[in-house]
C-alpha cells in the first residue's frame, strides 16, 4: 500500500480532532521523534463521548486497546525515538481487602512483550499533591513516567550514556540525569479534569530528544505537551514541532485557545477499527516462579505480625517470590499481618511477577530514592487475600507533622441548623434532623452538647464526638483473676489472660467472658420542651465557581476546591466507642450457646428477612456486622445480655463531617525519601 505522507498544518503545531487510532494511521512510518501522553486512565473519567477510552467494561479489555494503539504508535516513531508513557494507578472494588490495581506496570509489561523496549521507568513525584484521609494504606503521592524505545540506540540511552560518562570526568561540571522529577501539580484555567503539568514535559523533552524534532501527544487533552514545546521554543529560539490527537471537540478548542492557535491548525480524522491484539503473558511459563514445589529458602517460622524482607539482588528475590506462590508461606504471617518486599529494582518483569501471586493483596508500591537521588526502588506492601480479618495499620503511629499548627476555631460559626443525619447502618429508622439549640461548647467553640429535632418531630439531646474525646475510656478485665487485659480480645486465636493464664472467651463459658468497663458520662439537664423549634436547615455546601462548577464528582479532578465544593457540611450519628465487630461476634455467640439457641433457632426469633442478617452478626470475617441499635435491644431481652455491653455498642455520639486537616499529622505517603534502615523501623510502628 501507497504510504501517505504525514499530514501537517502550515503551523509549527498541528491538532488531528477524531480518534487516536485512526489519526496515528494518517502519519508516516518512523516520522516522530518522541511521544509524550497521559492517556485516559481506566474507570477513572467521563469524558462525555461515545466508544471513549478508559471507559471498557473490564481492565483487559483496557489493556488491548491501549496496547494496539501502541503497538502503532511504535511504527510511527523513528528508530532513535522515545515514547514517554505517565499514567496513574487505582484501587479495584474487591469483597475484602482492596488490591492495588498496579494497572501502569501490567500495561507496561504488555507492551514489552508486544514488542517496546522498557528503557527506564521514571518517577513524577508530587510535593502538592491530593491530601487523603485513608487510614489503611499510604497516600498516593507519585506516577510513574515509564520510558519506551523502538530500539536499544536511542536518544534516551545515548543521553544516559554520555552524562555517565562525564561521571568519571571529575573535574567537568555536568547536570546529572535523575529518575525523579519532583514537580508540583499545575493548575489551569480550563476545564479539563486530568491535566499533567508543563514542567514535567518541559523535563522529559531534555532527556536528549532534539530541539529539531517532532513531539506527539496521541492524547492531546488540554494541549500541555503543546503549550510546553511553545515555551521551550521560545526561550531556546528554536522551531520544535508539536502533533497533538485529541478525540473530545471541547477538548480541541481548549488546546486552540491555551496555546493561541487558529482553527486551520485542525485537521479531522475518521475513525477506523481496532486491530485487536491479544495479550502475551509470559510469565505463566515461568515455573521456578510459579511453581509451589520449588519454594526455595523457605523459613518455616511462627506467624509473625510483620515481615520485611529485603531483597538485596535478583538473586534474593528468585528464592524468595516462589515462596509467595507456596500456600504454606502464609502460615509464617498473621491473618492480619503486613509483608513488605524491599526490591532489589524496578525490572518490570519482577514487579509484575509479585502481581501474580494469587494468595496475596497489593496495597501500595512505595518508591525509595537511592542516596544520591538518581534512581529510586520499589517497596512493596501486601497483606493476605482474605475476607476473614482486616489487618493491622496504625498509620497515627506514623504521622508526619504538620508544616503549621492545626488551630481550628469555630466560634464565629452558626450551628443552629446544621443538618443531623441518622443512618440505615446504625438504626432500623434512618432519618434526618437539624439542630435547633447549642446547649454548650467546646472550648475551640464546637458544639459539645446540642438539641436534635429530628424528621418524625422528636426532640433528643446528643454530645458530639469531635474533636476526638480523650476520656473516651474502655476497661476489659479477667473474669478470673481481675487483672486488667492490655491484649483483651484475637479475632483468629485464644485470648489468654496475661496474668493467670486462663482462657477467655470461651464458647459456651459465660464465665470466661471479661468484665467491661465505660467511661460514665450525664447529658446536661436540658429542659427539651423550652428549645425553638422552628429553626430552619441551612445549605452548608462551601461556595465554589471554579471550572468544575457543574461537573461530576468523578470529572473534578486534582481540584480540592472542587471537591469541598460538593462536600457538605453535616453532623452524622456515629458510634461512640470503637467496638471491634469480632469481639461482639464472640460475645453474642457465647450468650447464644448459652441459653441453648442455634443460630437457626435466633434466626426465627426474628422476621424472615433477618435470615442473613442475623448470621452476618454471628460471623466474625469482614462479612460480619453490628448489630443496629433497636435489634440489639431484642437481642439482650433474649439473650440476657449485660447492660454494659449493650450500651458499649449502642452508645452514639455526632460527629461533625467536614474537610480540615487530621491533628494527629499527615499520611507519610508512598514516596519515602528515608534510608532502608529507618524505613524499616517506621514500619513496625505500625503493628504497635
Amino acid at each position: 500500500m501507497k504510504k501517505t505522507k504525514t499530514l501537517l498544518s502550515k503551523s509549527l503545531h498541528t491538532i488531528y480532532k477524531g480518534d487516536v487510532y485512526g489519526a496515528l494511521h494518517k502519519l508516516d512510518d518512523n516520522s516522530i521523534d518522541c511521544a509524550i501522553t497521559s492517556p485516559p486512565y481506566w474507570s477513572q473519567r467521563d469524558y462525555g463521548f461515545e466508544n471513549q477510552i478508559g471507559n471498557e467494561e473490564t481492565l483487559e479489555e483496557y489493556f488491548e486497546k491501549m496496547v494496539s494503539i501502541y503497538s502503532l504508535l511504535r511504527t510511527k516513531i523513528n528508530n532513535q525515538g522515545v515514547f514517554f508513557h505517565n499514567i496513574g494507578d487505582k484501587y479495584i472494588n474487591k469483597y475484602g481487602n482492596t488490591p492495588l490495581g498496579m494497572i501502569p506496570y501490567k500495561l507496561a509489561y504488555f507492551m514489552v512483550q508486544e514488542g517496546w523496549i522498557l528503557e527506564d521507568i521514571i518517577i513524577w513525584y508530587k510535593p502538592n499533591h491530593m491530601p487523603s484521609s485513608v487510614k489503611n494504606r499510604f497516600t498516593n503521592t507519585y506516577e510513574p513516567v515509564f520510558v519506551f524505545a523502538k530500539s536499544p540506540d536511542n536518544y534516551y540511552s545515548k543521553y544516559k550514556k554520555l552524562h555517565e560518562s562525564r561521571r568519571s570526568h571529575k573535574s567537568q561540571k555536568f547536570h546529572k540525569p535523575t529518575n525523579i522529577l519532583k514537580i508540583v501539580l499545575q493548575t489551569i484555567t480550563y476545564a479539563h479534569m486530568a491535566t499533567f503539568p508543563e514542567k514535567l514535559v518541559e523535563s522529559l523533552l531534555d532527556y536528549g530528544i532534539p530541539e529539531n524534532g517532532i513531539v506527539l501527544d496521541p492524547f492531546g487533552g488540554a494541549g500541555t505537551t503543546c503549550k510546553a514545546v511553545q515555551t521551550i521554543n521560545k526561550i531556546r529560539n528554536i522551531n520544535r514541532i508539536s502533533i497533538m490527537i485529541e478525540a473530545q471537540p471541547k477538548f480541541v478548542d481548549i488546546i486552540l485557545e491555551r496555546c493561541n492557535l487558529k482553527k486551520e491548525v485542525v485537521i479531522p480524522v475518521n475513525s477506523i477499527s481496532y486491530k485487536r491484539l491479544f495479550l502475551t503473558d509470559n510469565m505463566l511459563n515461568m515455573s521456578n516462579l510459579f511453581n509451589p514445589s520449588k519454594g526455595l529458602n523457605f523459613e518455616n517460622i511462627d506467624p509473625q505480625p510483620i515481615i520485611i524482607k529485603h531483597l538485596e539482588n535478583h538473586e534474593d528475590f528468585e528464592k524468595f517470590v516462589p515462596n509467595l506462590f507456596n500456600n504454606a508461606y502464609l502460615d509464617n504471617l498473621n491473618d492480619d499481618g503486613l509483608l513488605f518486599l524491599i526490591l532489589p529494582d524496578h525490572n518490570i518483569e519482577t514487579i509484575y511477577a509479585l502481581t501474580k501471586a494469587k494468595d496475596w493483596v497489593i496495597r501500595n508500591m512505595i518508591v525509595v530514592p537511592k542516596n544520591d537521588g538518581s534512581d529510586w526502588i520499589p517497596l512493596v506492601f501486601l497483606v493476605k487475600d482474605t475476607k476473614m480479618v482486616k489487618y493491622q495499620f496504625n498509620i497515627d503511629n506514623i504521622r508526619i507533622n504538620h508544616l503549621h499548627d492545626i488551630d481550628e476555631n469555630w466560634e464565629t460559626v452558626d450551628f443552629l441548623g446544621y443538618k443531623v443525619i441518622k443512618s440505615q447502618v446504625y438504626s432500623k429508622f434512618p432519618q434526618n434532623g437539624i439542630i435547633i439549640k447549642v446547649i454548650d461548647k467546646k472550648p475551640k467553640g464546637l458544639p459539645n452538647w446540642v438539641g436534635v429535632k429530628w424528621d418524625d418531630g422528636t426532640i433528643t439531646v446528643e454530645e458530639v464526638i469531635n474533636p476526638p474525646i480523650e476520656n473516651k475510656k474502655v476497661t476489659f478485665t479477667c473474669p478470673h483473676c481481675n487483672n486488667v487485659l492490655r491484649k483483651y480480645h484475637f479475632s483468629r486465636k485464644k485470648t489468654i489472660c496475661n496474668n493467670c493464664n486462663q482462657e477467655l472467651w470461651k464458647k459456651k463459658e459465660g464465665s470466661s467472658i471479661p468484665k467491661l468497663e465505660l467511661n460514665p458520662y450525664q447529658k446536661p439537664s436540658f429542659i427539651v420542651s423550652n428549645m425553638e423549634r422552628n429553626v430552619i436547615e441551612k445549605d452548608t455546601k462551601r461556595i465554589y465557581n471554579g471550572k468544575f462548577k457543574d461537573a461530576e464528582r468523578i470529572n473534578m479532578g486534582q481540584s480540592p476546591g472542587a471537591r469541598i465544593s460538593v462536600s457538605e457540611q453535616f453532623f452524622s450519628m456515629q458510634r461512640y466507642y470503637n467496638v471491634k465487630q469480632s469481639l461482639f461476634c464472640d460475645y453474642l455467640n457465647i450468650h447464644r450457646e448459652k441459653v441453648g439457641l442455634t443460630k437457626n433457632d435466633l434466626a426465627k426469633r426474628f422476621p424472615s428477612a433477618y435470615k442473613h442478617t442475623v448470621g452476618h452478626w454471628l460471623r466474625k470475617d469482614m462479612g460480619g456486622s453490628l448489630p443496629k441499635v433497636e435489634d440489639l435491644l431484642e437481642l439482650q431481652k433474649i439473650l440476657d445480655l449485660e447492660e454494659v455491653y449493650v450500651n458499649y455498642s449502642n452508645r452514639f455520639g455526632l460527629k461533625l463531617q467536614t474537610v480540615i486537616p487530621n491533628k494527629k499529622g499527615k499520611n507519610p505517603g508512598d514516596f519515602l525519601a528515608l534510608d532502608i534502615e529507618d524505613i524499616k523501623k517506621m514500619f513496625e510502628k505500625l503493628i504497635s
